[in-house]
C-alpha cells in the first residue's frame, strides 16, 4: 500500500496523473495509446504483486484476482492497439513495447508456476498460457510489414 502511494505521489509531482489502479479505470480512458500504456503498466505491477504474494504465502483468492487482473490488463493493452485502426507496422514502437513487457510478464508467471504447490498451479498455468498467446499477437504485430 505504501509503495502504491509513493508511486502516485511521484507521478503527481512529475506533473502527470496518478497511475490507474484498476482495469475499469483503464477501460474508461478514451485515448487508445494511453489506454495501452496504462494497461501494460498495470499488468506489470500486478505480476510483481503476485510474485510478492506468493513469496509472502498469501491467500489463493488474492492470487486468483491478481492472475485475472494480469490477463485482463494484457488483453486490454492488445485490444487498445487494435482499436486505433491502423496497420501494426505503423505502431511498431507500441507493439514492440507490448511484446517486451508481455514476454517479461510471461516469464514472471512461469517462475510463479514453479513456486506454487501442485494444487495452485493450474490457475497460474492458465494465466501464463493466456499471456503467451497475447505475447505472440504482439510479436506478430512487430513482424508485420
Amino acid at each position: 500500500m505504501m509503495k502504491l502511494m509513493l508511486v502516485a505521489l511521484t507521478a503527481m509531482l512529475a506533473g502527470g496523473q496518478p497511475p490507474a489502479t484498476s482495469l475499469e479505470e483503464i477501460r474508461k480512458e478514451s485515448d487508445p495509446k494511453r489506454r495501452f500504456e496504462l494497461a501494460i503498466a498495470l499488468a506489470e505491477n500486478q505480476a510483481a504483486a503476485a510474485r510478492q504474494l506468493v513469496k509472502d504465502s498469501g491467500s489463493r483468492a488474492d492470487l486468483q484476482k491478481m492472475l485475472d487482473g494480469i490477463t485482463g490488463s494484457c488483453e486490454v493493452a492488445l485490444e487498445s492497439l487494435r482499436a486505433i485502426g491502423v496497420k501494426p507496422s505503423k505502431l511498431g514502437k507500441q507493439y514492440k513495447k507490448g511484446e517486451l513487457k508481455s514476454r517479461e510478464i510471461e516469464r514472471l508467471l512461469g517462475d510463479l508456476v514453479l513456486a506454487l504447490s501442485m494444487d495452485d498451479r493450474p490457475a497460474a498455468e492458465k494465466a501464463r498460457d493466456q499471456v503467451a498467446v497475447i505475447h505472440e499477437e504482439f510479436l506478430l504485430g512487430v513482424m508485420d510489414k
